[in-house]
């Protein structure tokens, strides 16, 4: 079982420290609330190419290479992600090496030297361009998807940005960046490891206490105004199709976030689940169909993705429509429901054996203010029922919020079939929701939303009067 203790440093950073004695490694991660949602047409993919140049070295060790020696010379390693609406670093480590792993990660974030910047360059254009055909075009399907279900909001750019973007950005761009967003105020830090509380406590501060305090980000807040189908076709030849079909759903801060992460799972958590044993075992339409949900603060995406034969999008569209269509007219099974609660206990659980996903867990939870212990988020899961999730796929699921898109050949009629498709679609939802449902958020309206308990901890979290103080000293 591990302990919890929370802190915030006289900066303003907030502080987490996971203690589970039986680990042999530490984890510490950074938690930067900056992504892809916090820039503008000018600025898109400057998050991902400063997280990037982070990489290039620091003052006294002023080479990726030297630096990157240095911290594999600890036993370590240190990796980097950014996401829509936040940044995450992450460094592994011995858990005697953590004073010395946190001192250079701290060292990357005050002081940068941004060497070879051409160099960087050349690598993130190269990232760039995976998702680009020769005539640049984005033909990766999540990318296209997301420009739709968000459109004329960040949220729709692409997280790597543009290759004209990446090629014009300077040194001073990416300092005034780094000095607007990594500020004690808008970061979290977690440590993991088998150490003392007070231990990793003080590796944090010393590493730490010398980030300017800043203020926490306010990024542009997405109201929801899609009334009708969106559809987006990309011209692309190869074997296959990429389709994609989604939906925008409300946020992290909603009543009704867990029962979508419930309705996930109920249509893909393991090959027994309905996307796979129709779309897969039973028709055999495609090798792998996907569901997956994005949730940010104050909205999210809700979305199913395959790769199919040409000739089969139609019928495997038609299929996934026909299973949401179910679950909006009769909702889970009493096994799906019970199945569900089980598999997502489980993950709870397994996290005791998972530095990096503790770090996960604690670092967004306290970055985005939503802690809460893992015996409050295993007692909110359970509380869900078969209704709740009827009522949240029928909230969702609503073909007024649909978007479409495939990537494959150019086809004459390939919108009206899609249009087609959505039309089936919408006359079964309609016969499922005999009812009036609440309305998804329209333009304008944003539902009641309350803050989520604590963060996870299978044991309980801990209170000390380090928490209390709510400073380390």
């Amino acid at each position: 079982m591990h302990t919890v203790l929370y802190g915030r440093l006289p900066n303003g950073l907030r502080v987490v420290t996971v203690q589970r004695p039986h680990l042999h490694r530490a984890v510490l991660s950074a938690y930067i609330h900056v992504g892809s949602r916090h820039e503008t047409p000018g600025t898109n993919g400057l998050s991902h190419f400063l997280e990037h140049m982070l990489f290039r070295g620091i003052r006294r060790l002023p080479t990726a290479s030297a630096f990157n020696h240095q911290v594999e010379a600890l036993g370590g390693s240190l990796a980097a992600a950014t996401h829509g609406d936040f940044t995450r670093f992450e460094l592994t480590l011995p858990p005697g090496a953590l004073a010395d792993g946190a001192q250079l990660l701290g060292e990357v974030f005050t002081e940068p030297v941004f060497s070879d910047r051409e160099v960087e360059t050349g690598i993130v254009r190269e990232e760039i361009l995976e998702d680009l055909d020769e005539d640049g075009t984005d033909i990766n399907a999540d990318n296209v998807v997301r420009a739709r279900v968000f459109l004329g909001h960040p949220l729709a750019m692409p997280i790597t940005g543009s290759v004209k973007n990446v090629e014009r950005f300077t040194e001073r761009h990416l300092r005034e960046h780094l000095g607007r967003y990594y500020r004690a105020r808008n970061m979290a830090v977690v440590v993991a490891g088998p150490m003392a509380h007070r231990t990793m406590q003080r590796a944090v501060t010393r590493a730490f206490s010398g980030l300017e305090p800043g203020a926490a980000s306010a990024p542009v807040a997405f109201r929801p105004s899609q009334s009708r189908l969106r559809t987006s076709l990309v011209t692309h030849p190869g074997s296959q199709s990429a389709v994609r079909l989604a939906f925008p759903t409300v946020g992290l801060r909603s009543p009704r976030s867990r029962h979508l992460e419930l309705l996930l799972r109920v249509l893909d958590d393991g090959m027994s689940t309905r996307l796979h044993r129709r779309i897969c075992d039973e028709r055999g339409l495609a090798y792998e169909v996907n569901g997956a949900i994005e949730l940010f603060d104050d909205a999210g995406i809700f979305d199913v993705a395959s790769s199919v034969a040409h000739d089969s999008v139609d019928s495997l569209l038609g299929e996934v429509l026909s299973i949401l269509g179910e679950l909006c007219q009769d909702g889970p099974t009493r096994d799906e429901v019970e199945k569900v609660h089980r598999r997502y206990a489980f993950d709870l659980d397994t996290l005791e054996d998972d530095a990096h996903g503790l770090c996960d867990y604690y670092g967004t939870s306290e970055l985005f203010e939503d802690r809460q212990s893992p015996a409050e988020r295993r007692r909110e899961v359970l509380a869900v029922t078969a209704q709740d999730l009827r009522r949240a796929a029928r909230t969702t699921f609503d073909p007024r919020r649909l978007s479409l898109v495939r990537v494959g050949p150019r086809e004459r009629d390939g919108r009206e079939r899609l249009q087609a498709l959505a039309r089936t679609y919408r006359e079964r939802f309609a016969r499922a929701c005999l009812t009036r449902f609440p309305r998804f958020p329209g333009r304008g309206r944003l539902e009641l939303q309350r803050p989520r308990a604590p963060v996870l901890s299978v044991a309980k979290a801990r209170t000390s009067s380090l928490d209390r103080a709510g400073v380390f000293s």
